[in-house]
């Protein structure tokens, strides 16, 4: 080993009403290698506690137990080629849970080019996440709904030094995240036990979402006289929102380059 750590790591918060907002803890470590690999990750918990933001201004509720891990490692990136992983998983005692994985790759076939290529998925169930405040005939309805959302990215590098006074960056992100909502249910107690904590509701709307979103960002450096360089900047950005739930990966990634775009150009 270069180097081993290990933290233990313990938190309680309150807010001014007295309720316990927050609180557990975890253990975590991480080590280097001789061979210039590191690894680490963790297990964490939280009890039950108070969220005093349940219903965006309306009466506060209880949140379930939780549990967590986390994991990541890294190859020596002074090779060719070299390997990045990062994942995370967690479950509540409501049921909820998910996870997020993120593998990502190096190229560095010289000194003057690196390359990295990383995608990143996740899956997000949460038995009672929060819809709406419905104003209804005889009082607000404070909605939930089970969701069921799938969100994955991609991240693309590029950085290559043609001269010692010329280079280029190259970044882009795509990105699509949908969601959809099973079993509208109202919160009729936030402080009674979970199964008696909401009932089931009538919504006539819908919380489905998909966020469609593709970011770019390419720099041209030039050092035209020592101390002096220009820079040219060209970023777009695309955004796009619909009601429509369903992860559909081929479809949503062709969908993302079919959304309006703003460009913009930098000169400095």
């Amino acid at each position: 080993f270069r180097e081993r750590i290990l933290n233990f790591n313990q938190w309680s918060h309150r807010n001014f009403a007295g309720d316990l907002i927050n609180w557990g803890g975890n253990v975590n470590g991480n080590a280097s290698l001789d061979n210039l690999w590191s690894f680490g990750g963790g297990v964490g918990v939280n009890g039950r506690a108070v969220d005093d933001r349940m219903t965006r201004g309306g009466p506060s509720g209880l949140v379930e137990p939780s549990g967590s891990s986390w994991q990541w490692f890294n190859t020596n990136d002074r090779k060719p080629v070299s390997f990045h992983w990062n994942s995370g998983f967690f479950g509540r005692a409501d049921g909820s849970g998910g996870f997020d994985l993120n593998p990502g790759i190096q190229f560095r076939p010289g000194s003057a080019v690196s390359a990295e290529v990383g995608v990143a998925y996740s899956v997000n169930n949460d038995d009672a996440q929060w819809v709406t405040a419905h104003q209804g005939t005889d009082r607000t309805h404070y909605v939930f709904g089970a969701l069921r959302q799938r969100t994955s990215s991609m991240t693309l590098r590029l950085n290559y030094t043609l001269t010692p006074t010329l280079s280029i960056q190259l970044y882009g992100q795509p990105f699509v995240s949908a969601g959809r909502y099973e079993q509208y249910k109202e919160l009729i107690d936030g402080r009674a036990p979970y199964a008696t904590r909401f009932a089931p509701i009538a919504y006539p709307g819908s919380g489905d979402f998909k966020v469609l979103s593709f970011r770019t960002t390419n720099v041209l450096r030039w050092e035209f006289t020592p101390g002096s360089a220009l820079f040219v900047v060209w970023q777009q950005g695309r955004e796009g929102f619909r009601q429509d739930g369903l992860f559909r990966f081929s479809r949503d990634y062709g969908d993302v380059f079919a959304t309006p775009s703003t460009n913009t150009l930098l000169v400095k």
